[in-house]
C-alpha cells in the first residue's frame, strides 16, 4: 500500500504490545507533569513520588505476568457485604461500575498514592474515580485483578400509585434500549455459576410443577375455526395504555373468566366465543401455509414484570413464544437464545436489565430457530419446530431457575458456551482470524463496538479469560456469510504474543478444536452514535477491532449520513489489520470515508504519513469539537491516555469523546 491515505492518504496501525507503543509510537507522559489530571468536572488530583520500578511499565509488566485477584482467575458474585471486609492495608478490593477488583497489588502503583486509592477500599469507588479520570481504560489496567462483580440488593416491583407512561422510542441498530423510568427490579435469586454447552445433558426439573399448571400460571387451550389465523386471548374491561392495547393483549393483572373456558369440542362446534369472557383478535401476521391448520393457543401470563410477559401457541409442526415488552425498536441483537436438549432459554437483553423466558420443553425441538419482531419491534416472536409433528402439547414445559425474571444485567453471571473454530485466516504475521461456531441450538448478534470473552487453561495460570471484539467477516457486505445474519459464527481477530498468556494457546487452535465464547458485555454503554454528524476513530494495534462493525454500520445507515475519519497508528506496514479492505472500502465511500495510516517505524519505502499520537498528526483531518462530533479512542493504555490529551488541547469536551 506503500502510501498514507488510502487511495492516496491511508494510515496504518499494528498491534503492539504496551512497551512497542511507548517505544515506537513515542507517547508522551500524559498528564503533563505540569497539568493536573481531569475528568467530567476538571476535578485535579494530588500525584506523589512513588518508589522505584513502580512506574506505569512496571505495573503493566507486572500484571500480565500473573493474576492478582487472589481468587486464581476464578470470577465469584460479590455480595456489598463481602466487598466492606476488605477494606485495609493489604487486602483492598473495590468496585467499580459493577465490577469488583482486587487493587492490594496496584496500591504502591497508584499515582495519586496508597492513601488516595484506600478511599475506596471496601466500597463502590464508582463516583471517585469519575471524579479523577473517567476516561482511563480501568478493565484493561486492572484486568488481572477482577474478582467479580458486584451482587445489588434487588428490591421487588410496585405498581402503586405509579402512572403509566409510554416507553420512549429507542434508538435501533447495535444500541440497548432502556428501560421505562418507572421499572424496578423485582427480588430474585440467581444462578450459581453455569456453563452453555453442546452436551445434551438434560436439565433440572422445577418444584412448580407444569408450565402454566400452577396456581401463577393458569393455561387455557382452545382451538378456533379462524382458517388458521394464529390467535391471542385478552381479558375484557381491562384498561390499558395505547402500547399495551396494541402489542400486550393480556392485562398486568389478568383476572379469571366470569365462565369456564369451552373446552376444545364445544369450541369446534360453535362459530364465535362470547365476548363476555374472552376476546379473540388475530396478531400482527398470519403464519406461513404449512402453519395454516387448527391453532391451539396456550396464554401464559408469567410473573408480572411491569408488563414484561411471554405467552406461547402451537400448530402441528411449530412452538412460538410470544415476548411483550413494551419496548419499542428491538432488535435481533437484544436476543440471546440457548437450546440444549430440552433446556431452552431465551435472554431479552433490555438496557441494563435482562428478562429471562427459561424452560424445560413439553417436547424435543430440532436447532431450526426462528427469530422475528412486530411491526414496532416491541413483541418478539421465537419459532421452534416440533420433532414430534403433529402431537399436541399440553403446556410449554416446566419453568426453571430463571423463568420469568428481569435482573440488572450487572448480576448476571458469565455463561460460556462450547464453540467450535471452523476456520483460521492469517490476516498480518502475527494476528489470525478466526471463524467460530456456536453450539447448534444457540442464536446471538454481537452488537458492533461490543466484546465476548474467550477463556482457556493456561498451564501455571489455570483459566484465564480475555476480551475480544468481534469484527464483521469482512469490509465487504456483498462477502458477509449466512452464519453472520443466522447468529451461529463469531469471527474474532486475535494477535498472538509470544510471552503472553492466553494468546499462545489461541493461536495454535485449528479448525475443529474447542473454544470457550461468552455472552457479549451488555453493560458496555456506547454513544449513540446515530446523533452525530461527524464521527473519527483513533485505533492503534488491535484498538482497531471495534472500527469495522461500527464503521459498516455507520455506513450502511441511510437515514443519516455521517462523515467519518479513521486514525490507524501502527509501527510498521506489515502490521496493518485489513490495510487491502480498508483502502477498498474508502473507495467505495470516498464522500464520508477518510482512513489515514500513521506509521511509526515505516522504514524507506513508505511515502504515508509518519509519527505519533500527537496533535501536530491528527489536527488537519480531525473534525472540529462540537455537539454533533464524537471521536472514540481504542488502543493500549498509553496510546489512550496521549489520545485523550490531544482531543482536550484542541477543545474536545469529556462528552465529545469515548475511550474503549
Amino acid at each position: 500500500m506503500g502510501c498514507g491515505r488510502v487511495g492516496c492518504a491511508i494510515t496504518t496501525v499494528t498491534n503492539t504490545t504496551n512497551d512497542e507503543m511507548s517505544g515506537n509510537l513515542g507517547v508522551p507522559a500524559f498528564p503533563a507533569l505540569a497539568s493536573p489530571q481531569r475528568a467530567g468536572g476538571g476535578k485535579s488530583r494530588n500525584k506523589v513520588a512513588l518508589k522505584p520500578g513502580r512506574s506505569l511499565m512496571d505495573w503493566i509488566r507486572l500484571s500480565k505476568s500473573k493474576d492478582l485477584s487472589g481468587t486464581g482467575g476464578r470470577l465469584q458474585n460479590v455480595t456489598p457485604e463481602e466487598l466492606a471486609k476488605h477494606d485495609k492495608e493489604g487486602d483492598v478490593w473495590t468496585a467499580i461500575r459493577g465490577k469488583v477488583y482486587n487493587v492490594t497489588a496496584y496500591a504502591e502503583y497508584h499515582p495519586g498514592g496508597a492513601d488516595e486509592l484506600m478511599r475506596a477500599a471496601g466500597k463502590d469507588g464508582t463516583d471517585l474515580f469519575n471524579e479523577v479520570h473517567r476516561w482511563v481504560n480501568y478493565e484493561s489496567m486492572l484486568e488481572s485483578c477482577l474478582v467479580g462483580r458486584l451482587r445489588t440488593t434487588l428490591q421487588a416491583a410496585t405498581n402503586a400509585g405509579t402512572p403509566k407512561r409510554k416507553p420512549p422510542k429507542v434508538q435501533t441498530g447495535f444500541l440497548k434500549p432502556p428501560l421505562p423510568s418507572t421499572l424496578k427490579l423485582p427480588q430474585a435469586p440467581l444462578p450459581s455459576t453455569s456453563s452453555v454447552e453442546n452436551t445434551g445433558r438434560k436439565p433440572s426439573t422445577s418444584s412448580e410443577g407444569k408450565l402454566g399448571n400452577s396456581s401463577e400460571r393458569p393455561v387455557t387451550m382452545i382451538q378456533d375455526n379462524t382458517g388458521g389465523i394464529p390467535v391471542t386471548i385478552a381479558a375484557p374491561e381491562t384498561a390499558q395504555d395505547e402500547c399495551d392495547t396494541v402489542d400486550n393483549p393480556w392485562p398486568i393483572n389478568p383476572k379469571p373468566s366470569k365462565a369456564p373456558f369451552p373446552d376444545a369440542a364445544s369450541v369446534q362446534e360453535k362459530d364465535s366465543i362470547s365476548h363476555e369472557s374472552v376476546t379473540v383478535s388475530p396478531p400482527e401476521a398470519a403464519p406461513n401455509e404449512e402453519d395454516a391448520m387448527d391453532i391451539s393457543v396456550n396464554a401464559v401470563p408469567t410473573v408480572t414484570r411491569e408488563a414484561l410477559r411471554y405467552d406461547w401457541f402451537q400448530s402441528d409442526k411449530h412452538v412460538t413464544i410470544v415476548v411483550y415488552t413494551k419496548r419499542k425498536g428491538l432488535t435481533r441483537e437484544n436476543v440471546i437464545l440457548d437450546k440444549i436438549g430440552r433446556e431452552f432459554q431465551l435472554c431479552l437483553i433490555l438496557g441494563e436489565q435482562q428478562y429471562s423466558v427459561h424452560v424445560e420443553l413439553e417436547g424435543e425441538v430440532t436447532d431450526k430457530i426462528n427469530v422475528s419482531f412486530g411491526a414496532s419491534g416491541s413483541k418478539l416472536d421465537v419459532k421452534l419446530t416440533k420433532v414430534d409433528a403433529g402431537r399436541k402439547w399440553a403446556g410449554l414445559g416446566s419453568p426453571l431457575d430463571m423463568d420469568g425474571r428481569l435482573v440488572s444485567a450487572g448480576d448476571c453471571v458469565r455463561k460460556y458456551r462450547a464453540c467450535l473454530v471452523e476456520s483460521r485466516t492469517e490476516v498480518t504475521h502475527d494476528t489470525v482470524l478466526f471463524c467460530v461456531r456456536l453450539p447448534p441450538g444457540s442464536r446471538m448478534w454481537v452488537p458492533a463496538g461490543h466484546h465476548v470473552y474467550v477463556c482457556g487453561e493456561v498451564s501455571g495460570f489455570g483459566q484465564v479469560e480475555r476480551p475480544y471484539t468481534p469484527v464483521p467477516s469482512s469490509l465487504s457486505p456483498a462477502q458477509v456469510g449466512p452464519g453472520e445474519e443466522q447468529g451461529v459464527v463469531l469471527y474474532l481477530m486475535i494477535k498472538v504474543y509470544t510471552q503472553g498468556a492466553l494468546t499462545p494457546v489461541l493461536g495454535a487452535l485449528q479448525p475443529g478444536d474447542r473454544l470457550d465464547v461468552s455472552d457479549y458485555d451488555t453493560t458496555l454503554a456506547l454513544p449513540p452514535l446515530v446523533n452525530f454528524t461527524s464521527i473519527a476513530f483513533l485505533v492503534a494495534g488491535t484498538g482497531f477491532t471495534p472500527v469495522p462493525g461500527l464503521v459498516t454500520w455507520l455506513l450502511s445507515r441511510d437515514d443519516r449520513k455521517v462523515d467519518i475519519t479513521v486514525f490507524f497508528f501502527n509501527k510498521q506496514e506489515r502490521d496493518v489489520l485489513w490495510g487491502e479492505q480498508l483502502e477498498e472500502l474508502e473507495q467505495r465511500h470516498a464522500e464520508r470515508l477518510k482512513v489515514i495510516l500513521v506509521l511509526s517505524d515505516p522504514g524507506g519505502e513508505w511515502t504515508g504519513r509518519t509519527g505519533r499520537i500527537r496533535q501536530e498528526v491528527v489536527e488537519n483531518d480531525l473534525p472540529a469539537p462540537g455537539p454533533v462530533t464524537m471521536a472514540m479512542v481504542c488502543g493500549p493504555i498509553q496510546f489512550n491516555q496521549a489520545a485523550v490529551k490531544v482531543l482536550q488541547e484542541m477543545g474536545y469536551q469529556d462528552s465529545m469523546y469515548y475511550v474503549f
